[in-house]
């Protein structure tokens, strides 16, 4: 097995398998040490990729077969499918394949602009669209400053305005009223609503009970993510929030925020808030623009009931950032209200 020999030795055993056409085997016990590196290929291993990258394409495309049907997950192997498939074109690449790789590549964080190119290429020619997984990554990829240019007519495509792989966004996106809103939520660019944008959410046509809508999809932020993520060594990426998907949630707080509130908002805003400002392993507060956004919410709604969530969360076991800051925003809270 792959897993189970010095590193060094594990480019002469790939060779052996390709030579003599094991290529179920050669797919199996590179899954297996796929899990061992945690899909992590450095080093030695980084040696058996370039080996398997420089294949022909039919020889590949054997490969991503053998590998995803045998693959308990796609987010285990993303990055072993992805550099194997380095430099395919659409034309070199069958739909059985490029279905492999768009299941890993929506695992992934962010990817590549010319591999994500081609997979929603190869997508819109067999099936006339790109899956909203592919879409989810490409956002995540334009949201985390990598050249957008090949990305952006294809997101610009999409019939959703949220990523998918969230159960509140995808309830949020079901729900034909709440496009407006969403729109509106996101164009927020700031950790502010700026007077401007929020004299157009004022005007806004919102459907009756939307301020129920948003509370019900703040209430599933915290349930587990539809398309699972890849793991790393430092972090679990499931932990955290689609950072595309929290610029609306900030957008949607600062609509509760410049209306008119009503008792639940607090509570609603505040359950928000912990979740997001709690620490998760290797990464500090899950969110830090969801938990900022939050707390300012509360601090704006200026109610008794927002104080008391802010007091609630005083207490509460966060960051000791997230703590400094809820201080402040109660200590003003208390003011305005001193004067009401």
């Amino acid at each position: 097995m792959l897993s189970t020999i010095p590193g060094p030795q594990r480019l002469d055993r790939v060779r052996d398998l390709l030579e003599t056409g094991a290529d179920d085997v050669l797919a199996t016990e590179l899954i297996a040490l796929g899990a061992a590196n945690e899909d992590s290929w450095r080093y030695d291993d980084a040696m058996v990729l370039r080996h398997l990258e420089a294949l022909p394409a039919r020889r590949r495309h054997t490969l991503i077969l053998a590998i995803g049907d045998r693959a308990t997950a796609p987010a285990a192997v993303c990055e072993l499918q992805r550099v194997i498939a380095r430099n395919l074109t659409p034309d070199e690449m069958p739909w059985p394949v490029a279905r492999h790789l768009i299941d890993a590549a929506c695992a992934q964080i962010t990817g590549l602009g010319p591999d994500l190119d081609v997979l929603a290429a190869v997508a819109e020619r067999e099936t006339g669209t790109v899956p909203p997984g592919l879409i989810a990554v490409m956002r995540r990829t334009a949201h985390y400053g990598h050249p957008p240019a090949l990305l952006r007519p294809w997101i610009a495509k999409a019939d959703g305005l949220l990523n998918a792989g969230e159960p509140w966004a995808e309830a949020a996106d079901a729900d034909p009223g709440a496009r407006p809103m969403l729109v509106h939520a996101l164009r927020v660019t700031g950790s502010r609503p700026l007077v401007r944008w929020s004299r157009e959410a004022r005007a806004l046509d919102l459907p009756a009970g939307w301020r129920q809508r948003v509370h019900d999809w703040f209430a599933l932020v915290p349930l587990p993510r539809t398309i699972g993520l890849c793991r790393f060594d430092y972090f679990d990426a499931d932990e955290l929030i689609d950072s595309y998907n929290a610029s609306a949630l900030r957008g949607l707080l600062f609509l509760l925020a410049v209306t008119d509130p009503v008792p639940a908002d607090a509570a609603a805003v505040g359950a928000l808030a912990e979740y997001a400002a709690v620490k998760v392993r290797g990464q500090g507060s899950r969110d830090t623009v969801v938990a900022n956004a939050a707390i300012l919410t509360l601090e704006l709604l200026g109610t008794q009931q927002s104080l008391d969530e802010l007091e609630r969360l005083r207490a509460a076991r966060l960051p000791a950032g997230m703590i400094a800051r809820v201080i402040k925003a109660a200590a003003r809270c208390r003011a305005v209200l001193s004067h009401v």
